[in-house]
């Protein structure tokens, strides 16, 4: 058992990881391959789990069929991940079979480390200045290596040997040393990827290059330990749910390989957040599957990360999510197989989460995602910088690369339809997409309309973009009952005192309100404003009502009595040229310079591809003059003829307040009674109860 395995929860701060051990177990290891993740003991015991896995045993032999290099009409990141992901397929493979299946197997395992071996380099893309196309490379390289170390002659580890040292190793070390190296101070993905494949390979060939791979361990925990800190207190993580799953593939196989070849994951294990992260993918995921997908991340991601989670610290609703996953990291889910095997209806789970780790509220009504359940869910976010030293300006190397201009910006679910929606990243090969600027606020990111305060459902003053950096806090919550809230202070956001611009958003039954507060005198233009696919059936005034299908929404204006909504389409792209093919991301590079690339229409995702989907709308109300606040109630698929929502004030929210139930009858048109009897009873399945049992239709909040 690892020496940190005690599965204990509470945010204790260290100043760093445990080294004192390091030179020690370094100099003690002897142990024989394969140990990375597995020792040679459970090779029988994975065999006869991974062939009686026939979804596993049809995907690891599809990937024999797999060309080889990627070919150059992919994006560059797409073939390097198919590339990696095929590598770990063959070894898998050819480590659980046997007769003609293991020989193609390991002749392709072979034959792709033969070809890395004689790769120039494994660092794909100059734009990337981190390790991170290396690494993901590198790891399934180093995996290979050792779960098949027995069947290489002593010719082909040696060249293999040699590949990882200067190819990972070599450059590694030149770039932890390098002081103007910006990557290993940081702590986003990128980083802990880096980390991850760094780390792995110096494990895997710890026995042949004992001293630099002791370095490099060192090197790639202190680099980590800072990551990791972005997790505490709650397990958030900062660049949205997508990159959360990248990032914890990594750490988790780090702590993993760590686990098993030193047997002590120098306290990595134990940081604060860590153990509970996989709070942070349910929670951030909708009713309908489509997660929040705030700053660069998509609305879809996988939850395969968790298999280890459940694995190491035994989490029932990790195990839960983790049994539903079937995609390329299923070998993973064999090795780490030790998780709990809960039943649905025997986990609770609340249904309102906030994550001070990320400055994120999440609530919902049911767990239930059957729309006769009339699940509604809201998710909401402050600013993108937290944890400890708050009130210090940011440092460079805290700006996350994927963080958009986006505090104050939320949600909405409800009725089979996300009516709220973030419009998600752009395409990273935009000139300076990923320039922040000296200043984090001032580079070529923030003309973009996705990654502008424009482009998000917040608050808009004098046609600017928020402070990006900025501590936008939550200063208060309730996830409890039927009312649900959280406020947060935006005023750092716009360049403001603390405590002059508030937010407040709530889940009332089925009803939400999203409340702004102006509590000093600001002369400038402000726009509250929300994006949204569906298509509109009235705005006018006060009112506006949308459809998809056969949904509804309605949007209504409580106070200010003088507000009222429009609506129109955000600016159209706009049309760059390529000036330097070394700064792509994702194309692939040609020769010489030229060509254009052009910002993503306004339309919503579809299921093949970006921006293909039904056109984004705006809608947006002008704040009148002299008004310190605006309430705006937000109706998924409920009737308003009968609203009574009157408006209390953010301070009386802070006081446990903001909300009193009443109990009176609901009145339902005839529309909607016959709209809904058309979709029938549901005998689906719930996320976190076996089986759904309709109740009544909830009775109207009213706000007093």
């Amino acid at each position: 058992m690892p020496l940190d395995s005690a599965r204990t929860f509470r945010f204790v701060e260290a100043s760093g990881p445990d080294l004192k051990f390091l030179e020690t177990a370094v100099a003690r290891f002897n142990a024989s391959h394969p140990y990375l993740l597995f020792s040679g003991r459970a090779v029988s015991w994975i065999r006869a789990r991974a062939n009686s896995h026939s979804k596993l045993i049809t995907r690891l032999k599809a990937s024999l069929c797999e060309k080889g290099p990627a070919s150059t009409k992919q994006e560059l990141r797409a073939g390097i991940k198919r590339q990696s992901r095929c590598l770990i397929h063959t070894a898998f493979l050819a480590l659980i079979s046997d007769g003609e299946t293991k020989a193609d197997a390991l002749h392709a395992t072979r034959a792709a480390l033969a070809q890395l071996s004689g790769e120039p380099s494994w660092k794909t893309r100059p734009v990337i200045k981190s390790f991170l196309d290396c690494a993901e490379i590198a790891v399934a390289f180093s995996l290979a290596y050792d779960w098949l170390y027995h069947e290489f002659s002593d010719q082909e580890r040696r060249v293999f040997e040699d590949s990882l040292f200067r190819h990972v190793l070599a450059p590694a070390l030149a770039a932890y040393d390098d002081r103007f190296a910006q990557w290993p101070k940081r702590r986003d993905n990128c980083t802990l990827v880096s980390n991850s494949g760094i780390l792995v390979s110096a494990l895997a060939v710890l026995g042949r290059y004992p001293d630099i791979s002791r370095q490099l361990i060192q090197k790639s925990l202190v680099s980590s330990w800072n990551v990791f800190r972005g997790l505490a207190p709650d397990g958030a993580w900062p660049e949205g749910p997508s990159y959360w799953s990248l990032a914890m593939r990594y750490a988790g196989l780090m702590v993993a390989a760590l686990e098993s070849t030193l047997h002590y994951s120098f306290g990595l294990a134990d940081r604060p957040g860590f153990a509970q992260t996989g709070d942070f993918a349910l929670h951030a995921v909708g009713p309908f599957g489509a997660a929040f997908n705030f700053g660069d991340s998509e609305p879809r991601f996988d939850m395969a990360p968790l298999a280890w989670f459940a694995h190491r610290f035994g989490r029932p609703i990790d195990a839960w999510l983790a049994d539903q996953y079937d995609g390329w990291y299923l070998p993973f889910t064999i090795i780490w197989a030790d998780r709990p095997k809960p039943k649905p209806s025997g986990i609770q789970v609340p249904t309102g989460k906030v994550f001070h780790s990320n400055n994120l509220a999440c609530f919902r009504n049911t767990w239930s995602s059957d729309p006769a359940a009339y699940p509604v869910y809201l998710a909401i976010k402050g600013g993108n910088v937290s944890g400890p030293g708050a009130g210090s300006p940011p440092l460079p190397e805290d700006v996350f690369l994927h963080n958009q201009a986006d505090a104050g910006s939320f949600i909405l679910d409800g009725a089979r339809q996300r009516w709220i929606i973030d419009l998600g990243s752009d395409d990273y090969d935009l000139p300076g997409y990923f320039d922040h600027g000296a200043d984090n606020r001032s580079g070529s990111r923030w003309r973009y309309y996705r990654t502008q305060t424009a482009g998000h459902n917040t608050l808009v003053i004098d046609d600017g973009n928020q402070i990006p950096d900025a501590r936008a806090p939550m200063v208060g919550n309730c996830v409890d009952g039927d009312c649900k809230w959280a406020v947060f202070d935006l005023s750092a956001a716009y360049g403001k005192p603390a405590g002059s611009i508030w937010r407040g958003a709530a889940l009332i039954g089925r009803q939400v309100v999203i409340q702004d507060e102006v509590r000093t005198e600001l002369s400038g233009k402000i726009v509250w404003a929300v994006h949204t696919s569906a298509e509109p059936i009235l705005v006018a005034g006060s009112v506006a009502r949308f459809r998809s299908g056969d949904d509804r929404f309605v949007l209504r204006i409580l106070e200010p009595a003088a507000a009222c909504f429009e609506i129109g389409f955000p600016p159209e792209p706009q049309v760059f040229p390529i000036a330097d093919v070394r700064q792509l991301h994702g194309r692939p590079l040609f020769d010489g310079n030229g060509g254009q690339v052009a910002e993503l229409p306004r339309r919503v995702d579809d299921e093949d591809r970006r921006a293909a989907g039904p056109l984004i709308r705006r809608l947006q109300i002008a704040w009148p003059k002299g008004t310190r606040r605006l309430t705006v109630a937000l109706l998924p698929d409920c009737d308003d003829d009968d609203l009574v929502l009157p408006v209390t004030s953010l301070d009386d929210w802070l006081a446990r307040r903001p909300v009193r139930l009443a109990s009176y009858s609901r009145r339902v048109s005839w529309i909607t009674a016959a709209r809904h009897a058309a979709r029938g009873a549901s005998t689906g399945f719930a996320p976190f109860h076996s089986r759904f049992v309709r109740k009544p239709a909830p009775k109207r909040a009213v706000l007093r």
